[in-house]
């Protein structure tokens, strides 16, 4: 006989308990561990897993198994609980005088319960009316009772459904504040909705939950989930805009678990409803419906723009003799190109690092100011915005801030109907701009607007989806102006020459280390040395540069390894910020001074995915966190924090768009498929005055012989070639 047996307490069963003492919880997660009676006699058991909102007095029925713990012995290890009702008047004051109960104190807890006793409980759901007996309740208060008892229970029932899965707390709030009452009917019918209506519950959360719910592995809302997450996980992962047929097929059938002509005759059903679309290119590939009205409303929006007229500006645009007010000589390659801008309805202008693409804007806007046009300057991220500023003197904002967010709908509030108050727009930074957002930038262009787009073409393309600058560029169809003669190159910067040899596949130029070396070569033998190495930069340049400096930034391609993201986070925060922790989380932790980014679009809060702020307070009593991006304060709480990550290294995709006065850029042999020439370019042109790089001789040579552009699967250009050779426009040119 086992201990279990011994003690009266089986393996694999369902026991009824009592918990009498709480010894730990988990808000965030719903762990606990709590010491109970057993309702077979007074055996006392521990009972250990997820149970959110369970309390001391609470009366539960919990299933699972008997474990023994190295170091606390037995426990009962609890696989799924459900509430029960109190089974004495001591349980049922506790239970109502709980907190949640709203209108319910311990004083009117105990009038109620002495009035209706063990039928407590069936009055307040179902009778609560006879609550008007009890002397000093209102009616306000007894309709509060009711209604916050019917929540109650719905939530406790969404919680014993969903604890087990690992949805917290809070989620499970936000679902029935979106479903209310009906939630657990919904959800029996198609868990799946929560996908789209619920942040961060995604495919295989909610398969799971299906199958609690014993949602047939063929049940056409699962096989529909299922093609959506695939191709929602191609164009997150890889930025593709559509997925072969057959592959998608194939991938679908292996993740149900189910056979591939199931999959394809509910993928008909879908493609003749109009939930996907498939289109021959020449072999069949399917998309989703936003992703394929996106791109042909782009395609068509841009047709409109090129065949609208453009104001004339009046007089010699340039001056031979250089512009007035610059204060800069102008070569004869920047005035063309200014004048190309300016006498264009849309153009691209494409260059790398030093090649004056910041002085051509300084000119154009001078321009426009001197004709009194007005003017609109944006770029995708807070610091590019704030660095056009710094160079221009002239206002500029992120995309998303200029076209302004309705935060209940998720809409910009600028769009075709309510148009940006600009004669032209300049958009700096574009080959970070996505489909998505360019879209709706497009709506809300005025038609008699002059665009003017400004990116590098060798840089990585953006982190959503889809391929811009290169599409645009390979399609012909628009005035391209190429940069190519550099400026800092006279300044003998080793940064520019080095990114312009990463671009070509040559070697790098390396020199002997002095202070005024602004690229330097530093050689490490593994992940140790490497972060050993990027904490003593770090110790060094303390009195310039403090912890959370958005001026010294630590790139590095992967978030694994003992060098990676992650550990390289943890280690700055450890050394180098004093502070002490303000909350911790399972992934996380922060204090304050802790500079911190944003991992996604918060249109409720108006900040967006990159953007770098500090962390400037903390809320005990409400468990509220306070970021300040640049003077912009912004609150989190609970499943918001899941927003935040530490910035002291970040990856190489989320720097794009911005420059710091000083780069440390991690490089090692394990980075595998992210040492290519494209990353290392886009890393190396971040830095303005210096670059440490910590790598190997082998690593380099891997990453710039390695040539793996983004040619990602996109339809933009198909499309813009259907509408300007079918449109009879002429042959587009542009100037190399």
């Amino acid at each position: 006989m086992d201990r279990g047996e011994r003690k009266g307490i089986l393996l694999n069963q369902t026991l009824q308990v009592k918990i009498v003492k709480r010894i730990f919880s988990s808000e965030e997660t719903g762990f606990s561990v709590f010491r109970a009676t057993a309702k077979t006699g007074q055996e006392s058991v521990t009972l250990v897993g997820h149970m959110f909102d369970a309390r001391e007095g609470d009366f539960l029925e919990v299933e699972g198994r008997v474990v023994d713990h190295p170091r606390f012995g037995e426990q009962f290890q609890v696989d799924r609980f459900v509430f029960l009702k109190p089974q004495d008047t001591e349980g049922l004051v506790k239970y109502l005088a709980s907190g949640r109960i709203k209108g319910l104190g311990p004083k009117t807890a105990e009038k109620i319960v002495a009035e209706f006793g063990l039928d407590t409980l069936e009055v307040l759901e179902n009778q609560p009316d006879r609550l008007r007996h009890i002397k000093g309740l209102r009616r306000g208060v007894i309709e509060e009772i009711a209604r916050s008892m019917r929540e109650d229970r719905v939530v406790r029932d969404l919680t014993v459904r969903l604890a087990p899965y690992g949805i917290g707390k809070e989620t499970i709030f936000k679902i029935h504040r979106e479903f209310g009452e009906q939630a657990p009917e919904i959800l029996g019918r198609n868990p799946y909705c929560l996908i789209e209506k619920i942040p961060r519950i995604g495919f295989k959360t909610a398969d799971t939950i299906a199958q609690s719910y014993g949602i047939a592995p063929d049940d056409g809302h699962r096989i529909a989930a299922g093609l959506d997450f695939l191709i929602a996980q191609v164009e997150q992962s890889r930025g593709d805009l559509y997925l072969e047929e057959a592959e998608l097929l194939e991938r679908c059938a292996k993740l149900l678990d189910i056979e591939d002509g199931t999959v394809a005759t509910a993928l008909d059903d879908l493609v003749h409803a109009d939930r996907l679309i498939r289109e021959e290119i020449p072999e069949p590939v399917v998309l989703d419906y936003k992703n394929y009205y996106v791109e042909k409303a782009t395609a068509r929006l841009l047709h409109q723009y090129t065949e609208a007229s453009l104001p004339e500006i009046d007089g010699e645009v340039i001056p031979d003799t250089g512009f007035e007010g610059l204060h800069v000589d102008l070569t004869q390659e920047q005035k063309e190109a200014i004048r190309s801008a300016l006498r264009n309805k849309l153009t691209i202008i494409t260059g790398g690092p030093g090649t004056g693409k910041t002085t051509i804007i300084r000119a154009i806007i001078q321009v426009l100011i001197d004709r009194k046009r007005r003017i609109l300057i944006a770029a995708p991220t807070g610091r590019a915005a704030k660095r056009i500023e710094e160079t221009s003197h002239f206002a500029a904002s992120t995309v998303h801030r200029m076209l302004k967010v309705k935060p209940e709908t998720r809409e910009f509030m600028h769009n075709e109907n309510n148009p940006l108050p600009a004669d032209a727009i300049i958009l700096d930074e574009f080959s970070m701009v996505d489909t998505f957002l360019f879209y709706a930038l497009l709506r809300a262009i005025p038609r008699h607007a002059a665009i003017i787009l400004i990116g590098d073409k060798d840089q990585l393309p953006s982190v959503g989806p889809g391929n811009l600058l290169r599409d645009m560029i390979g399609s012909g169809y628009f005035n391209t102006i190429y940069l190519n003669r550099n400026f800092r190159q006279t300044e003998n910067s080793l940064i520019i020459e080095n990114a312009y040899r990463i671009n070509q596949g040559e070697p790098l130029v390396t020199r002997p280390y002095s202070e005024d070396l602004d690229f330097v070569y530093l050689r490490v033998a593994d992940d140790r040395m490497a972060l050993d190495k990027a904490l003593r930069i770090i110790e060094y340049h303390r009195r310039e540069y403090p912890v959370f400096s958005a001026d010294l930034q630590i790139l590095v391609p992967m978030y694994r390894g003992e060098a990676g993201i992650d550990a390289i986070n943890r280690a700055v925060q450890e050394r180098f910020n004093p502070e002490p922790y303000l909350i911790r989380k399972e992934r996380v932790a922060f204090k304050r001074l802790d500079k911190v980014m944003q991992l996604k679009n918060n249109y409720e809060k108006e900040i967006f995915n990159g953007e770098v702020g500090m962390v400037a307070d903390y809320d005990a009593e409400t468990q509220t966190l306070v970021v300040d991006f640049d003077g912009y304060f912004i609150e989190y709480q609970g499943d918001e924090l899941d927003e935040l990550t530490p910035a002291y290294a970040i990856s190489i995709h989320k720097s794009q768009g911005s420059e710091y006065e000083t780069v440390i850029l991690v490089l090692l042999p394990g980075h595998g498929m992210m040492l290519n020439r494209e990353i290392f370019y886009t890393a190396i042109s971040r830095a303005k005055r210096k670059i440490f790089l910590l790598s190997t001789d082998d690593t380099i040579r891997r990453a710039i012989q390695n040539s793996m552009p983004r040619l990602r699967k996109t339809l933009l250009p198909r499309r813009l070639q259907e509408l300007f050779e079918n449109g009879g426009l002429a042959s587009p040119g542009g100037m190399e």
